[in-house]
């Protein structure tokens, strides 16, 4: 009787790791808005941040938080989400090494997460620098204030409504014939894994 109790307290869990607070901060704002007594996906997601940490070295220290985890509980399956920044494209394959390793998906964005957030506004076909993307989103019809001040404070007066342009204008990006992330700029994916992180098809 006692272990089939312990294995009705088991949970599984999606973990999402975050190189960095913009990142935390959106995966957030995204559980509150599809938390509901239907959707037990939201329930099971858990979001963190690993400060300083890019690439391989963001994934290895997932995987290592993952290792360390309470055996009461199951990782379905772990994300790290990350940006190009300066990675070079030998970082990236390496990169992809270390995720298939470990078994951890990876939502990448190039040239940074801010262009996942401009796609809540508008289509984007053109690379940007960081500043240019900051820039932009500081405009009166995105933000309205200093974005680079702004990143990793709640985006749920921005975005909250806008995730299902998000996705229009991700698909819109990702199916272009030359688009593949160790190359394409800009290229995001976090279109492609809402569904299965959050168990949704309407955004």
């Amino acid at each position: 009787m006692s272990r089939k109790s312990r294995q009705l307290n088991q949970k599984k869990v999606t973990v999402i790791y975050c190189e960095g607070e913009s990142e935390k901060a959106y995966f957030e704002m995204l559980s509150a808005k599809y938390r509901s007594g239907a959707n037990v996906h939201t329930e099971k997601v858990q979001i963190e941040t690993i400060a300083q940490s890019r690439g391989a070295d963001l994934i290895e220290k997932a995987a290592r938080k993952m290792a360390r985890l309470p055996r009461n509980k199951q990782v379905d399956q772990a994300y790290v989400v990350f940006d190009r920044d300066n990675l070079t494209q030998s970082d990236l394959e390496h990169c992809g090494r270390v995720a298939r390793e470990h078994q951890i998906k990876i939502i990448f964005s190039s040239i940074n997460f801010e262009v996942w957030i401009l796609m809540h506004f508008e289509t984007v076909s053109k690379a940007y620098t960081g500043s240019q993307l900051n820039q932009r989103l500081s405009g009166s019809q995105y933000f309205n204030q200093d974005y680079s001040k702004f990143k990793g404070r709640r985006y749920d007066h921005f975005l909250f409504d806008r995730v299902n342009f998000a996705v229009v204008h991700g698909q819109i990006l990702t199916n272009r014939q030359d688009n593949f992330w160790l190359k394409s700029d800009p290229y995001t994916n976090v279109h492609e894994v809402l569904t299965d992180i959050y168990g949704v098809t309407q955004f």
